[in-house]
């Protein structure tokens, strides 16, 4: 997976992975799907509490926890990135962050919750 571009990785956590809830917005994204984990924490705070899914938001954190994600390497990324940042909505930033899998460790986005108004920032 190291040779796949940043663009072209999706991490995710909650409903966008497969079998779950809003699986649909990224299921025609041509792709392969394969596990890892991040490190970080899960809020009750997030799109999940509010839209009644039931997904806590992640929150990044190098010391944290180690939060299994679905991790998503598709060439079609690029060009749904501002469909999939709409649906994430306000209270969430999609960044960076370095995933942990059974091939060695690559980079990918995940949406981030911001837990305050201070650390909203255009994607």
């Amino acid at each position: 997976m190291s040779s796949t571009p940043l663009s072209h990785r999706l991490a995710t956590y909650g409903t966008l992975a497969p079998g779950r809830s809003n699986h649909h917005h990224v299921a025609e994204l041509r792709g392969r799907w394969s596990l890892g984990y991040v490190r970080g924490h899960l809020s009750q705070d997030g799109w999940g509490r509010t839209h009644g899914h039931g997904y806590p938001a992640f929150v990044p954190d190098p010391g944290g926890e180690q939060v299994e994600v679905h991790v998503l390497d598709s060439a079609d990324l690029p060009a749904n990135w501002d469909r999939l940042d709409d649906f994430e909505g306000e209270g969430y930033a999609r960044i960076p962050i370095s995933v942990h899998t059974p091939d060695g460790q690559v980079e990918a986005f995940i949406y981030r919750h911001l837990e305050d108004s201070s650390q909203q920032t255009e994607s």
